[in-house]
């Protein structure tokens, strides 16, 4: 109890701002998720270690369980009150971000914790009544069964290798079945199973865990990850989905390897570089887990091939790290890593990690200019070596995407532009010059070769011919978080063009409905191998991040809003709830019913869902390499207010109250030692941005008003410079694409078996 009572007093030191948090208790009532009888629905719940629990609402033993590397030994548990075990299928069930509870006709309860950090979980069985209270484990495998000092200890049983303990917070029985129960009449029991590769350490953990109150503990650390920053706005269904969002994309955060973010369960539980990245802000930066991300991209640092004699890899971090198995076939690793490497060093202001990242820089531009820049400037790459990078049988590309496509040109130019900073800020003047004007030749090449001044190329084909197969990889050129790789006139327009034609109510397709090319189903066995659908139309949970960012770039976030509501729903309703899978279908089935496809969970979903609240609508993009706090706000019409804690730096953070009586109303309150200078971009109503800069004093309350495109700040209006004009003229209105009806006939892929692979394998792929 001394631990919590030490934890609790944590919550209670929150910074200033907190007071717009609920407790601890409350916000995961507020987050339970309430499974109607009957409903079997997924549910997981991560360690942040090396393993997962896979359960299903309302069932015994129809989920994996607690999953390890090593297998599954504990598959589920039953709970028992005297002499009648509760029945799963009739209680109250609730799914929470660390596992479930459910609540019985006879007024008992269940609750299931899985331990972060632990390799253990907990289980809190009670009554009204006083009565024997018992907990069955349900195994996968079992050895040998002894009882040591009050703990019950299981040898691992076949195709096992942890010893697992069972211990409890008083003294209780067992039988062969392994029914712990209460000695004596109670009115609550808790019993905690750890792992370890000795019966002694699996004991000992048990037992130290079994002596205080380890889902009170889990609750608590939870807590105060999901509250280090916080938004709450006035639509209550979008505050439980973002919560969810956050708390499942920190269930990614592991140890196996090094400190790293699996990309997906159940397939994808290795480091990936380019996923790992990708999910890394709306992981760990967002929330303020800042140690962490400074640990993510460390340990990626230490896996970079610095092999000699130099190969063709030289330099880059891996696409995958895994058991034994480290792997470099990825073009977009490493500038994803160098571009989040300056994004974590602007939120953190920490200069000496730009040392460590000139080290990797150095030798990944060396095997870059040596191995795949050509003499435009840009990298090439295998036609399989992007996200799209599905292969027949480990052959030719599904989806060929060399040797140049577009967002690995803007990433390599933000790489670039990144390098050049980390030399700059170490004294390297001489690859700080080198790789600024890389960038800027790589730059007016892309432009002179990718766009035509109507259409953007998907990627220009080996014979520099420009594909023009419309795919959302485009948009990637207005998220770039740094500078404009492309004028912002054709960032519009490429936002108007793969909007206007790719985005569904429910996510963004991979390919247009109206190329030859397109797959409506993903898993279509009748007509395909999946993977041949993989990115031939089917809807990818992330793509959805970088579209919002662009749609509220350009002022559109009320449509961009309208996603974002269905997306939420999806992560409550659709599914692993609390979760997201990798994909869905590209069409609806029957009724409008969507499918999800790929990974049960993936990671840079539910993480880009979380970034967008932070930096797409609040805005918020602290810089503290120039010392600046930058807003560029686009805030949905449906919000009528909302309340957030933006963490940065070391230990500061910035609450922001806002409402729109007046016009629209911002109250700051700083929590640090500094002031802090603030550039705050205003999305005026024709949707043109102007910045206007004033100063917050740390502890001092200010409030910012917006009305008609004027500012003032606690009562001094503010010179307004506009940055970026209009472009609603050019975008137009936007609006969702309705998607077509699912009939095999009306698709040429579908007009026959395995079309699209006898293309491929007949070069006749364009």
């Amino acid at each position: 109890m001394k631990r919590l009572a030490v934890a609790v007093a944590a919550l209670c030191a929150l910074p200033l701002g907190a007071a717009e948090r609920p407790g601890m208790d409350a916000l995961f009532d507020q987050m339970a998720i309430t499974v109607p009888a009957g409903q079997q629905s997924r549910f997981v719940a991560g360690d942040n270690l090396a393993g997962y629990y896979e359960g299903f609402t309302h069932s015994h033993g129809k989920g994996e369980g607690y999953v390890f590397k090593s297998g599954t030994i504990f598959r589920d548990y039953t709970s028992l009150v005297g002499e009648r075990e509760n029945d799963r299928a009739r209680g109250q069930e609730q799914v929470l971000p660390y596992g479930h509870r459910l609540r019985f006709n006879n007024g008992a309860t269940e609750e299931m914790a899985l331990l972060s950090k632990q390799q253990a979980l907990a289980i809190t069985v009670t009554s009204p009544s006083a009565q024997a209270l018992g907990v069955q484990p349900l195994l996968a495998t079992r050895g040998a069964v002894e009882m040591r000092d009050g703990v019950l200890v299981v040898a691992p049983g076949p195709g096992a290798t942890l010893f697992m303990a069972l211990a409890a917070d008083q003294p209780f029985t067992h039988d062969d079945r392994l029914v712990l129960r209460t000695t004596a009449a109670a009115h609550r029991f808790t019993v905690v199973a750890a792992f370890a590769a000795t019966a002694d350490e699996a004991a000992g953990k048990a037992r130290a865990l079994a002596q205080g109150d380890p889902i009170g503990l889990e609750k608590a650390a939870l807590y105060q990850i999901l509250t280090r920053s916080w938004l709450q706005t006035s639509d209550a269904e979008y505050n439980k989905a973002l919560n969810w969002a956050k708390a499942a994309s920190y269930m990614f955060v592991v140890d196996e390897y090094g400190a790293g973010i699996w990309a997906g369960l159940p397939w994808f539980r290795e480091n990936w570089g380019r996923d790992t990245f990708i999910a890394l802000p709306g992981t760990l930066l967002v929330s303020g887990q800042f140690d962490q991300a400074r640990a993510v991209l460390a340990n990626f640092a230490h896996y970079q091939n610095l092999g000699e004699p130099r190969g063709r890899d030289y330099g880059r971090i891996p696409n995958r790290v895994g058991l034994g198995d480290i792997i470099y076939n990825t073009v977009d690793g490493t500038p994803w890593m160098l571009r989040e490497a300056l994004e974590y060093v602007r939120y953190t202001g920490d200069r000496a990690f730009a040392a460590q990242m000139l080290k990797l820089a150095v030798p990944y531009f060396d095997g870059a200019f040596a191995n795949y820049v050509d003499s435009d400037g840009l990298l090439r790459h295998d036609s399989a070596d992007t996200w799209m990078d599905a292969r027949i049988a480990n052959k030719q590309p599904w989806s060929a995407r060399g040797p140049r496509a577009v967002e690995i040109q803007a990433l390599w130019y933000t790489a670039l532009q990144a390098g050049a900073w980390f030399a700059a800020q170490a004294g390297d003047e001489l690859h700080a010059r080198e790789w600024s004007a890389r960038a800027d030749q790589a730059r007016a090449s892309f432009l002179r070769l990718f766009w035509d001044g109507r259409t953007m190329a998907d990627r220009l084909r080996e014979d520099g011919s420009r594909d023009t197969k419309l795919r959302p990889n485009q948009l990637m050129l207005a998220s770039i978080p740094f500078d404009d790789f492309v004028p912002r006139a054709v960032q519009a327009q490429v936002t108007r063009n793969a909007v206007s034609q790719l985005l569904y109510p429910y996510g963004i397709a991979s390919l247009s409905q109206d190329d030859p090319y397109f797959h409506p189903r993903h898993e279509n066995p009748a007509f395909h191998h999946k993977d041949a659908a993989y990115h031939q139309g089917t809807v990818w949970g992330w793509n959805a991040g970088f579209t919002v960012t662009a749609l509220n770039k350009f002022g559109y976030q009320d449509l961009s809003w309208r996603l974002t509501q269905n997306l939420g729903d999806q992560i409550l309703h659709l599914g692993t709830l609390g979760n997201m899978s990798e994909l869905l279908d590209a069409l609806p089935h029957e009724g409008g019913r969507l499918k999800p496809s790929g990974t049960f969970a993936q990671s840079w979903s539910v993480a880009e869902y979380a970034r967008n609240a932070y930096q797409d609508y609040v805005g918020f993009h602290p810089d503290l390499v120039q010392d600046v706090l930058a807003f560029s706000p686009a805030i949905p019409a449906a919000w009528t207010s909302f309340a957030a804690v933006l963490p940065f730096g070391q230990g500061e953070s910035l609450a922001v109250d806002f409402d729109r009586r007046h016009g629209e109303r911002w109250t700051f309150r700083l929590d640090g030692k500094l002031a802090r200078k603030v550039r705050f971009d205003l999305l005026r109503p024709d949707k043109s941005r102007a910045v206007v800069e004033f100063t917050l004093a740390p502890g001092k309350a200010s409030t910012l008003l917006v009305a008609s495109g004027h500012a003032s700040i606690d009562g001094a209006p503010l010179a307004a410079v506009v940055v970026q004009p209009s472009y609603a003229g050019l975008i137009g209105n936007l609006h969702f694409v309705k998607p077509k009806a699912y009939r095999p006939e009306a698709f040429p892929m579908l007009r026959g078996r395995d079309v699209l692979k006898g293309i491929v394998e007949r070069n006749d792929y364009r």
